[in-house]
Protein backbone atom coordinates (compact mmCIF):
# COMPACT_ATOMS: atom_id res chain seq x y z
CA UNK A 1 0.00 0.00 0.00
CA UNK A 2 2.49 2.21 0.84
CA UNK A 3 4.83 2.05 -2.12
CA UNK A 4 1.48 2.62 -4.19
CA UNK A 5 0.37 6.23 -2.33
CA UNK A 6 3.57 7.01 -3.04
CA UNK A 7 3.92 6.46 -6.83
CA UNK A 8 0.21 7.65 -6.76
CA UNK A 9 1.46 10.86 -5.53
CA UNK A 10 5.15 11.67 -7.87
CA UNK A 11 2.96 10.99 -10.70
CA UNK A 12 -0.11 13.39 -9.85
CA UNK A 13 2.69 16.05 -8.57
CA UNK A 14 4.24 15.75 -11.93
CA UNK A 15 1.03 16.34 -13.87
CA UNK A 16 0.21 19.89 -12.16
CA UNK A 17 3.64 20.52 -12.65
CA UNK A 18 3.80 19.90 -16.16
CA UNK A 19 0.83 21.86 -16.91
CA UNK A 20 2.44 24.74 -15.97
CA UNK A 21 5.76 24.22 -18.21
CA UNK A 22 6.87 25.65 -21.47
CA UNK A 23 8.92 24.92 -23.69
CA UNK A 24 11.06 21.76 -23.73
CA UNK A 25 10.98 21.62 -20.18
CA UNK A 26 6.59 20.62 -20.66
CA UNK A 27 8.11 18.04 -23.89
CA UNK A 28 9.99 15.68 -20.98
CA UNK A 29 7.83 12.08 -21.81
CA UNK A 30 5.75 10.29 -19.04
CA UNK A 31 6.91 6.88 -17.88
CA UNK A 32 5.12 4.15 -19.79
CA UNK A 33 5.77 0.63 -19.23
CA UNK A 34 6.29 -1.87 -21.53
CA UNK A 35 4.18 -4.08 -22.81
CA UNK A 36 0.52 -4.97 -21.59
CA UNK A 37 1.64 -4.82 -17.89
CA UNK A 38 -1.93 -6.89 -16.67
CA UNK A 39 -1.49 -9.57 -18.96
CA UNK A 40 2.41 -10.01 -17.32
CA UNK A 41 0.45 -10.00 -14.09
CA UNK A 42 -2.22 -12.89 -15.08
CA UNK A 43 0.99 -15.03 -17.14
CA UNK A 44 2.75 -14.78 -13.49
CA UNK A 45 -0.26 -15.95 -11.53
CA UNK A 46 -1.14 -18.26 -13.81
CA UNK A 47 2.52 -19.93 -14.42
CA UNK A 48 2.38 -19.28 -10.08
CA UNK A 49 -0.73 -22.08 -10.22
CA UNK A 50 -0.02 -24.20 -12.30
CA UNK A 51 3.74 -24.55 -11.12
CA UNK A 52 2.43 -24.71 -7.56
CA UNK A 53 -1.10 -25.60 -7.20
CA UNK A 54 -2.50 -22.30 -5.32
CA UNK A 55 -4.04 -18.79 -6.83
CA UNK A 56 -2.44 -15.58 -6.07
CA UNK A 57 -5.93 -13.98 -4.95
CA UNK A 58 -6.33 -9.98 -5.94
CA UNK A 59 -8.77 -8.70 -3.35
CA UNK A 60 -7.81 -5.36 -0.84
CA UNK A 61 -4.55 -5.61 -2.82
CA UNK A 62 -3.52 -6.14 -6.53
CA UNK A 63 -0.41 -8.48 -7.15
CA UNK A 64 2.88 -7.01 -8.85
CA UNK A 65 5.38 -8.50 -11.07
CA UNK A 66 8.02 -8.20 -8.42
CA UNK A 67 5.78 -9.95 -5.81
CA UNK A 68 4.58 -12.55 -7.82
CA UNK A 69 8.58 -13.29 -8.70
CA UNK A 70 9.92 -13.20 -4.83
CA UNK A 71 6.84 -15.79 -3.86
CA UNK A 72 7.48 -17.91 -6.66
CA UNK A 73 11.72 -17.64 -5.85
CA UNK A 74 10.33 -19.01 -1.83
CA UNK A 75 8.29 -21.72 -2.96
CA UNK A 76 11.11 -22.92 -5.45
CA UNK A 77 12.76 -24.53 -1.91
CA UNK A 78 9.55 -26.10 -0.85
CA UNK A 79 9.47 -30.06 -0.57
CA UNK A 80 6.50 -31.33 -3.06
CA UNK A 81 4.58 -32.59 -0.14
CA UNK A 82 3.83 -28.43 0.35
CA UNK A 83 2.16 -28.53 -2.91
CA UNK A 84 -0.57 -28.72 -4.41
CA UNK A 85 -2.41 -29.28 -1.24
CA UNK A 86 -6.41 -30.09 -1.79
CA UNK A 87 -8.75 -27.85 -0.39
CA UNK A 88 -6.40 -24.66 0.26
CA UNK A 89 -8.13 -22.13 -2.09
CA UNK A 90 -4.73 -19.74 -2.30
CA UNK A 91 -3.01 -16.24 -1.09
CA UNK A 92 -4.63 -13.16 -0.53
CA UNK A 93 -2.43 -10.07 -0.71
CA UNK A 94 -4.09 -7.49 2.31
CA UNK A 95 -2.66 -4.13 3.26
CA UNK A 96 -2.45 -5.77 6.85
CA UNK A 97 -3.64 -8.11 9.46
CA UNK A 98 -7.61 -7.69 9.74
CA UNK A 99 -8.56 -10.36 12.66
CA UNK A 100 -6.10 -9.78 14.92
CA UNK A 101 -6.40 -9.77 18.95
CA UNK A 102 -6.86 -7.33 20.83
CA UNK A 103 -4.03 -4.78 21.49
CA UNK A 104 -1.93 -6.75 19.28
CA UNK A 105 0.16 -4.06 16.79
CA UNK A 106 -1.00 -5.38 13.28
CA UNK A 107 1.55 -2.82 11.15
CA UNK A 108 4.40 -4.92 11.25
CA UNK A 109 3.06 -8.65 10.72
CA UNK A 110 3.93 -9.69 7.38
CA UNK A 111 1.97 -12.84 7.13
CA UNK A 112 -1.14 -15.28 8.99
CA UNK A 113 -2.14 -18.66 8.19
CA UNK A 114 -5.85 -19.35 8.87
CA UNK A 115 -7.50 -20.84 10.20
CA UNK A 116 -6.81 -20.77 13.93
CA UNK A 117 -7.96 -23.24 16.63
CA UNK A 118 -9.08 -23.35 20.46
CA UNK A 119 -7.56 -26.04 22.97
CA UNK A 120 -10.43 -27.49 25.12
CA UNK A 121 -10.51 -30.43 27.54
CA UNK A 122 -14.04 -31.85 27.16
CA UNK A 123 -15.30 -33.41 30.24
CA UNK A 124 -18.03 -35.95 29.05
CA UNK A 125 -15.41 -37.45 26.49
CA UNK A 126 -12.70 -37.41 28.76
CA UNK A 127 -11.02 -36.16 25.86
CA UNK A 128 -8.43 -33.35 24.86
CA UNK A 129 -9.28 -31.91 21.90
CA UNK A 130 -7.89 -29.48 18.92
CA UNK A 131 -11.39 -27.56 17.58
CA UNK A 132 -10.99 -25.94 14.36
CA UNK A 133 -11.86 -22.61 13.33
CA UNK A 134 -14.77 -22.57 10.93
CA UNK A 135 -12.71 -20.41 8.60
CA UNK A 136 -11.46 -20.77 4.63
CA UNK A 137 -8.05 -22.12 4.79
CA UNK A 138 -5.86 -19.36 3.19
CA UNK A 139 -2.40 -17.80 3.91
CA UNK A 140 -2.82 -13.54 4.04
CA UNK A 141 0.45 -12.02 2.83
CA UNK A 142 0.60 -8.31 4.08
CA UNK A 143 2.84 -5.50 3.22
CA UNK A 144 4.80 -5.21 5.40
CA UNK A 145 6.27 -9.06 3.75
CA UNK A 146 7.59 -7.26 0.56
CA UNK A 147 9.79 -4.88 2.35
CA UNK A 148 11.76 -7.45 3.67
CA UNK A 149 15.38 -9.04 2.48
CA UNK A 150 14.95 -12.14 0.12
CA UNK A 151 16.12 -14.04 2.86
CA UNK A 152 14.05 -13.17 5.66
CA UNK A 153 10.69 -13.17 2.67
CA UNK A 154 11.62 -16.74 1.68
CA UNK A 155 11.40 -17.80 5.33
CA UNK A 156 8.18 -16.24 6.10
CA UNK A 157 7.05 -18.27 3.47
CA UNK A 158 8.20 -21.18 3.98
CA UNK A 159 6.89 -21.06 7.70
CA UNK A 160 3.28 -20.31 6.96
CA UNK A 161 3.51 -22.81 4.07
CA UNK A 162 4.71 -25.00 7.54
CA UNK A 163 1.84 -24.04 9.30
CA UNK A 164 -0.33 -25.06 6.58
CA UNK A 165 1.08 -28.13 5.97
CA UNK A 166 0.81 -29.28 10.02
CA UNK A 167 -3.30 -28.16 9.50
CA UNK A 168 -3.97 -30.70 6.70
CA UNK A 169 -2.09 -33.62 8.18
CA UNK A 170 -4.11 -33.63 11.30
CA UNK A 171 -1.68 -31.33 13.13
CA UNK A 172 1.73 -33.27 13.71
CA UNK A 173 2.59 -30.09 16.09
CA UNK A 174 0.13 -31.73 18.48
CA UNK A 175 1.27 -35.47 17.63
CA UNK A 176 2.72 -37.30 20.72
CA UNK A 177 5.82 -37.82 18.86
CA UNK A 178 6.72 -34.11 18.32
CA UNK A 179 5.01 -33.22 21.70
CA UNK A 180 8.11 -35.35 23.24
CA UNK A 181 10.84 -34.13 20.95
CA UNK A 182 9.67 -30.86 21.24
CA UNK A 183 8.87 -31.12 25.31
CA UNK A 184 5.84 -29.28 25.22
CA UNK A 185 3.75 -30.19 28.31
CA UNK A 186 0.04 -29.13 29.34
CA UNK A 187 -1.62 -26.90 31.98
CA UNK A 188 -5.43 -26.13 32.28
CA UNK A 189 -6.90 -23.32 31.91
CA UNK A 190 -10.02 -23.17 34.34
CA UNK A 191 -12.59 -20.24 33.59
CA UNK A 192 -12.89 -17.84 36.20
CA UNK A 193 -16.70 -19.02 36.95
CA UNK A 194 -16.11 -23.02 36.63
CA UNK A 195 -16.74 -26.06 38.46
CA UNK A 196 -15.08 -29.40 39.18
CA UNK A 197 -15.76 -31.33 36.40
CA UNK A 198 -16.38 -28.59 34.04
CA UNK A 199 -14.93 -28.48 30.54
CA UNK A 200 -11.68 -25.80 30.74
CA UNK A 201 -9.66 -24.67 27.78
CA UNK A 202 -5.46 -26.13 28.17
CA UNK A 203 -2.52 -24.42 26.96
CA UNK A 204 1.25 -25.65 25.85
CA UNK A 205 3.90 -24.62 27.46
CA UNK A 206 7.46 -25.39 26.67
CA UNK A 207 9.80 -26.67 28.95
CA UNK A 208 12.17 -23.84 31.25
CA UNK A 209 14.64 -26.12 31.96
CA UNK A 210 15.51 -27.32 28.11
CA UNK A 211 18.20 -24.55 26.37
CA UNK A 212 17.26 -25.58 23.41
CA UNK A 213 13.85 -24.93 20.94
CA UNK A 214 13.67 -24.32 17.43
CA UNK A 215 16.08 -22.08 15.56
CA UNK A 216 14.30 -18.53 15.14
CA UNK A 217 15.18 -16.29 12.55
CA UNK A 218 16.43 -12.84 12.51
CA UNK A 219 13.15 -11.16 12.38
CA UNK A 220 11.65 -13.25 15.17
CA UNK A 221 11.97 -12.81 19.29
CA UNK A 222 13.93 -15.62 21.18
CA UNK A 223 11.77 -17.09 22.91
CA UNK A 224 9.01 -17.57 19.58
CA UNK A 225 9.37 -21.10 19.32
CA UNK A 226 8.46 -21.45 22.76
CA UNK A 227 5.32 -19.98 22.47
CA UNK A 228 3.61 -23.62 21.57
CA UNK A 229 4.48 -26.58 19.72
CA UNK A 230 2.68 -24.90 16.08
CA UNK A 231 5.20 -22.66 15.96
CA UNK A 232 8.62 -24.90 16.84
CA UNK A 233 7.25 -27.28 14.30
CA UNK A 234 7.29 -24.08 11.72
CA UNK A 235 10.31 -22.55 12.88
CA UNK A 236 11.80 -25.86 12.67
CA UNK A 237 10.36 -26.76 9.40
CA UNK A 238 12.10 -23.43 8.45
CA UNK A 239 15.42 -24.38 9.73
CA UNK A 240 15.56 -27.65 8.67
CA UNK A 241 15.48 -26.01 4.32
CA UNK A 242 17.62 -22.89 5.68
CA UNK A 243 20.03 -23.17 8.45
CA UNK A 244 22.96 -25.87 7.29
CA UNK A 245 23.53 -26.22 11.34
CA UNK A 246 20.22 -27.19 12.24
CA UNK A 247 20.72 -31.13 11.49
CA UNK A 248 23.65 -30.85 14.28
CA UNK A 249 22.01 -28.79 17.00
CA UNK A 250 18.53 -30.26 17.14
CA UNK A 251 19.44 -34.08 15.15
CA UNK A 252 15.71 -35.07 16.99
CA UNK A 253 13.66 -32.53 14.90
CA UNK A 254 15.63 -32.87 11.96
CA UNK A 255 15.42 -36.49 11.68
CA UNK A 256 11.47 -36.08 12.20
CA UNK A 257 10.74 -33.48 9.63
CA UNK A 258 13.18 -35.37 6.82
CA UNK A 259 10.85 -38.68 7.03
CA UNK A 260 7.35 -37.16 8.07
CA UNK A 261 7.16 -33.71 6.14
CA UNK A 262 9.73 -33.49 3.46
CA UNK A 263 9.90 -36.85 2.50
CA UNK A 264 13.19 -37.53 2.59
CA UNK A 265 14.35 -34.30 0.78
CA UNK A 266 17.49 -32.60 2.02
CA UNK A 267 18.81 -29.06 1.87
CA UNK A 268 22.46 -29.61 3.18
CA UNK A 269 24.90 -32.32 2.53
CA UNK A 270 26.18 -34.20 5.97
CA UNK A 271 29.35 -34.95 7.22
CA UNK A 272 28.92 -37.06 10.28
CA UNK A 273 30.53 -34.33 13.05
CA UNK A 274 28.96 -33.42 16.11
CA UNK A 275 27.47 -29.80 16.09
CA UNK A 276 30.61 -28.32 18.54
CA UNK A 277 33.08 -29.85 15.81
CA UNK A 278 31.17 -28.93 12.72
CA UNK A 279 30.53 -25.22 13.43
CA UNK A 280 34.59 -24.78 14.52
CA UNK A 281 35.73 -26.44 11.63
CA UNK A 282 33.70 -24.56 9.73
CA UNK A 283 34.94 -21.11 11.44
CA UNK A 284 38.40 -21.97 11.55
CA UNK A 285 38.21 -22.28 7.87
CA UNK A 286 36.33 -18.93 6.89
CA UNK A 287 39.15 -17.17 9.14
CA UNK A 288 41.60 -18.87 7.90
CA UNK A 289 40.79 -18.00 4.10
CA UNK A 290 40.33 -14.05 5.28
CA UNK A 291 36.61 -14.79 4.36
CA UNK A 292 35.08 -12.14 6.46
CA UNK A 293 31.23 -12.53 5.26
CA UNK A 294 31.80 -16.23 6.54
CA UNK A 295 32.59 -15.28 9.86
CA UNK A 296 29.59 -12.94 9.63
CA UNK A 297 27.17 -16.26 8.40
CA UNK A 298 28.52 -18.45 11.08
CA UNK A 299 27.78 -16.47 13.83
CA UNK A 300 24.53 -15.49 12.39
CA UNK A 301 23.88 -19.14 12.28
CA UNK A 302 25.27 -19.91 15.55
CA UNK A 303 23.35 -17.21 17.66
CA UNK A 304 20.03 -18.02 16.56
CA UNK A 305 20.36 -20.09 19.17
CA UNK A 306 22.13 -19.95 22.63
CA UNK A 307 24.84 -23.09 23.15
CA UNK A 308 27.42 -21.24 25.54
CA UNK A 309 30.24 -23.25 24.88
CA UNK A 310 30.53 -23.00 21.09
CA UNK A 311 29.84 -19.00 21.51
CA UNK A 312 32.76 -19.03 24.22
CA UNK A 313 35.08 -20.90 21.59
CA UNK A 314 34.21 -18.38 18.40
CA UNK A 315 34.81 -15.51 20.87
CA UNK A 316 38.27 -16.66 21.62
CA UNK A 317 38.61 -17.22 18.15
CA UNK A 318 38.00 -14.05 17.23
CA UNK A 319 40.00 -12.37 20.06
CA UNK A 320 42.65 -14.42 18.41
CA UNK A 321 42.50 -13.00 15.30
CA UNK A 322 42.33 -9.18 16.17
CA UNK A 323 45.63 -9.71 18.23
CA UNK A 324 47.43 -8.42 14.55
CA UNK A 325 47.26 -5.06 13.67
CA UNK A 326 44.13 -3.00 12.88
CA UNK A 327 42.64 -3.42 9.67
CA UNK A 328 39.20 -1.28 9.01
CA UNK A 329 37.61 -4.06 6.53
CA UNK A 330 38.38 -7.12 8.71
CA UNK A 331 37.44 -5.15 12.58
CA UNK A 332 34.46 -4.02 11.21
CA UNK A 333 33.09 -7.50 9.98
CA UNK A 334 34.01 -9.24 13.01
CA UNK A 335 32.98 -6.43 15.11
CA UNK A 336 29.68 -7.24 12.85
CA UNK A 337 30.08 -10.90 13.79
CA UNK A 338 29.70 -10.10 17.53
CA UNK A 339 26.56 -8.65 17.39
CA UNK A 340 25.31 -12.20 16.86
CA UNK A 341 26.24 -13.49 19.65
CA UNK A 342 24.88 -13.69 23.35
CA UNK A 343 28.08 -14.12 24.92
CA UNK A 344 29.50 -11.47 27.53
CA UNK A 345 32.39 -11.82 26.30
CA UNK A 346 31.52 -10.60 22.26
CA UNK A 347 30.64 -7.80 23.81
CA UNK A 348 33.79 -7.33 25.40
CA UNK A 349 35.44 -7.93 21.88
CA UNK A 350 32.93 -5.18 20.61
CA UNK A 351 33.16 -2.34 22.85
CA UNK A 352 37.06 -2.96 22.73
CA UNK A 353 36.91 -2.43 19.06
CA UNK A 354 35.13 0.81 19.91
CA UNK A 355 36.92 2.01 22.63
CA UNK A 356 40.56 1.27 20.75
CA UNK A 357 38.93 3.60 17.83
CA UNK A 358 39.10 0.10 15.54
CA UNK A 359 35.77 0.46 14.22
CA UNK A 360 33.15 3.42 14.50
CA UNK A 361 29.88 2.88 16.86
CA UNK A 362 28.22 4.93 14.53
CA UNK A 363 29.39 1.91 11.49
CA UNK A 364 27.97 -1.10 13.44
CA UNK A 365 24.48 0.47 14.77
CA UNK A 366 23.89 1.46 10.87
CA UNK A 367 23.83 -2.80 11.17
CA UNK A 368 19.97 -3.97 12.31
CA UNK A 369 21.79 -6.49 14.67
CA UNK A 370 23.67 -4.76 16.21
CA UNK A 371 21.33 -1.69 16.70
CA UNK A 372 19.01 -4.28 18.29
CA UNK A 373 21.84 -5.43 20.61
CA UNK A 374 23.06 -2.52 21.55
CA UNK A 375 22.62 -0.70 24.61
CA UNK A 376 20.40 2.14 23.82
CA UNK A 377 18.32 -0.50 22.36
CA UNK A 378 17.97 -2.60 25.34
CA UNK A 379 18.03 0.19 27.43
CA UNK A 380 15.24 2.36 25.91
CA UNK A 381 13.09 -0.43 24.55
CA UNK A 382 13.73 -4.14 25.57
CA UNK A 383 13.96 -3.54 28.95
CA UNK A 384 10.18 -2.38 28.95
CA UNK A 385 8.42 -5.16 27.64
CA UNK A 386 6.46 -6.53 29.82
CA UNK A 387 6.45 -10.36 30.38
CA UNK A 388 4.39 -12.65 28.13
CA UNK A 389 2.50 -16.02 28.30
CA UNK A 390 1.79 -15.79 31.84
CA UNK A 391 0.04 -18.96 33.53
CA UNK A 392 -0.96 -19.68 36.78
CA UNK A 393 -1.29 -23.74 37.67
CA UNK A 394 -0.28 -25.82 40.70
CA UNK A 395 2.46 -29.09 40.98
CA UNK A 396 1.70 -31.64 43.86
CA UNK A 397 -0.35 -28.64 45.21
CA UNK A 398 2.22 -26.05 45.06
CA UNK A 399 1.69 -22.66 43.47
CA UNK A 400 3.47 -22.11 40.39
CA UNK A 401 3.46 -19.25 37.52
CA UNK A 402 5.05 -20.17 34.24
CA UNK A 403 5.66 -17.20 31.95
CA UNK A 404 8.47 -16.03 28.69
CA UNK A 405 10.48 -13.41 28.89
CA UNK A 406 12.10 -12.12 25.62
CA UNK A 407 14.68 -9.61 26.77
CA UNK A 408 16.03 -12.65 29.31
CA UNK A 409 18.90 -13.72 26.40
CA UNK A 410 19.73 -9.65 26.14
CA UNK A 411 20.05 -8.33 29.19
CA UNK A 412 22.35 -11.32 30.41
CA UNK A 413 24.54 -10.68 26.82
CA UNK A 414 24.65 -6.95 28.67
CA UNK A 415 25.48 -8.09 31.69
CA UNK A 416 22.28 -7.48 33.15
CA UNK A 417 21.10 -9.69 36.63
CA UNK A 418 16.63 -10.09 36.16
CA UNK A 419 14.70 -10.05 39.60
CA UNK A 420 11.08 -10.68 38.96
CA UNK A 421 8.96 -9.12 41.43
CA UNK A 422 5.29 -10.55 42.04
CA UNK A 423 2.21 -9.54 43.67
CA UNK A 424 -1.24 -11.15 44.45
CA UNK A 425 -4.51 -9.04 45.29
CA UNK A 426 -8.27 -9.11 45.44
CA UNK A 427 -9.91 -7.91 42.22
CA UNK A 428 -11.03 -4.81 42.50
CA UNK A 429 -8.49 -4.00 45.86
CA UNK A 430 -4.86 -2.46 45.81
CA UNK A 431 -3.50 -3.96 48.71
CA UNK A 432 -1.98 -7.65 48.34
CA UNK A 433 -2.00 -10.59 50.22
CA UNK A 434 1.24 -11.42 49.04
CA UNK A 435 4.17 -10.58 47.06
CA UNK A 436 7.39 -12.50 46.45
CA UNK A 437 11.00 -12.15 43.94
CA UNK A 438 12.94 -14.52 42.03
CA UNK A 439 16.37 -13.89 40.82
CA UNK A 440 18.45 -15.06 37.49
CA UNK A 441 21.64 -14.08 36.19
CA UNK A 442 23.44 -14.82 33.37
CA UNK A 443 22.07 -15.45 29.70
CA UNK A 444 19.36 -17.49 29.57
CA UNK A 445 16.80 -18.94 27.03
CA UNK A 446 14.18 -16.73 28.16
CA UNK A 447 11.34 -19.28 29.77
CA UNK A 448 11.21 -19.12 33.58
CA UNK A 449 8.83 -20.78 36.28
CA UNK A 450 8.67 -19.82 39.60
CA UNK A 451 7.40 -21.57 42.71
CA UNK A 452 5.32 -19.36 44.49
CA UNK A 453 6.04 -20.50 48.00
CA UNK A 454 9.34 -20.65 47.61
CA UNK A 455 9.89 -17.34 46.30
CA UNK A 456 6.95 -15.52 48.98
CA UNK A 457 8.03 -13.05 51.48
CA UNK A 458 6.34 -15.00 54.16
CA UNK A 459 3.82 -17.95 54.32
CA UNK A 460 1.58 -18.34 50.82
CA UNK A 461 -2.08 -18.85 51.26
CA UNK A 462 -3.92 -18.38 48.99
CA UNK A 463 -8.05 -18.22 49.02
CA UNK A 464 -10.00 -20.50 47.01
CA UNK A 465 -13.09 -19.58 44.75
CA UNK A 466 -12.15 -15.55 44.60
CA UNK A 467 -11.08 -13.80 41.32
CA UNK A 468 -7.66 -12.97 42.25
CA UNK A 469 -5.05 -10.86 40.16
CA UNK A 470 -1.59 -11.62 39.71
CA UNK A 471 0.98 -9.03 38.82
CA UNK A 472 4.33 -9.45 37.27
CA UNK A 473 7.43 -7.37 36.46
CA UNK A 474 10.87 -7.74 35.96
CA UNK A 475 13.80 -5.34 37.13
CA UNK A 476 17.03 -5.66 35.22
CA UNK A 477 20.18 -4.17 37.38
CA UNK A 478 23.87 -4.19 36.60
CA UNK A 479 25.92 -4.53 39.21
CA UNK A 480 29.00 -2.84 37.91
CA UNK A 481 27.18 0.28 36.59
CA UNK A 482 24.42 0.50 39.23
CA UNK A 483 21.82 0.79 36.21
CA UNK A 484 18.31 -0.29 37.36
CA UNK A 485 15.87 -0.24 34.49
CA UNK A 486 12.02 -1.78 35.39
CA UNK A 487 9.72 -3.39 32.68
CA UNK A 488 5.84 -2.53 32.31
CA UNK A 489 3.88 -4.64 34.96
CA UNK A 490 1.62 -7.24 33.34
CA UNK A 491 -1.09 -9.12 35.09
CA UNK A 492 -3.54 -11.86 34.53
CA UNK A 493 -6.76 -12.73 36.55
CA UNK A 494 -7.43 -16.57 37.59
CA UNK A 495 -9.12 -18.04 40.66
CA UNK A 496 -8.20 -21.26 42.05
CA UNK A 497 -11.08 -23.79 42.59
CA UNK A 498 -11.74 -26.16 45.35
CA UNK A 499 -10.87 -29.48 44.54
CA UNK A 500 -9.81 -28.86 40.92
CA UNK A 501 -6.87 -31.18 39.05
CA UNK A 502 -4.30 -28.77 37.92
CA UNK A 503 -1.90 -32.48 37.14
CA UNK A 504 -2.39 -33.48 32.97
CA UNK A 505 -0.77 -36.37 30.98
CA UNK A 506 2.43 -35.50 30.23
CA UNK A 507 1.60 -36.17 26.49
CA UNK A 508 -2.00 -37.05 26.28
CA UNK A 509 -3.76 -37.84 22.78
CA UNK A 510 -5.15 -34.62 20.79
CA UNK A 511 -8.30 -34.98 19.24
CA UNK A 512 -8.58 -32.95 16.15
CA UNK A 513 -11.65 -31.23 15.17
CA UNK A 514 -12.40 -30.08 11.72
CA UNK A 515 -15.57 -27.88 10.93
CA UNK A 516 -17.87 -28.84 8.50
CA UNK A 517 -16.12 -27.44 5.35
CA UNK A 518 -15.70 -29.58 2.01
CA UNK A 519 -11.81 -28.75 2.25
CA UNK A 520 -11.56 -30.48 5.60
CA UNK A 521 -13.71 -33.66 4.38
CA UNK A 522 -10.98 -36.06 3.58
CA UNK A 523 -9.74 -35.24 7.25
CA UNK A 524 -12.80 -35.69 9.02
Amino acid sequence: MRRWIATGWVLFFSFLAAETLSGEEAKRPFYEHPGDYRQQIDQGKADFKTRFGYELLDLEMGWKPEEIKELTLAFSRLPETFLHIPGVKGFYHFSKLRAAPEGMPVDDVPAATFPGFQTVYRSSQLSYQVEVDDQEPRVELFNSLFYEDREVLQNIVQHEMAHFFDIFQGYLSFSPEWLKISDFSFIPLPALDGRVGNDYLFAAVNNPDVDHYAPVSSRQLPTYSRQNPQEDFANSAAAYINYPYFRYSHPERYLFLKNKVFGGKEYFPATGASYRDQVVADFEKVLTDKDWDGVVRISREVGRDYSPEIESELVERLEKILEASPDSVRDTRLGVATCYLYSPKALKVRRNLIRKKRVALQTLLEVRRCGLMSRRSFEREFALWSLRNIYFFKTKGRAQIQFLDPALPLAGARGFETRYLWRIYYEGSSVHMAEGSYHVDGVRPGSIKIDLEKSAVGTLNLPTGKPLIFELGAQRVHPREFKRLNSKMAKIRFVIHKGFNYETPRSPRIQVIYPDRPEFKSLK
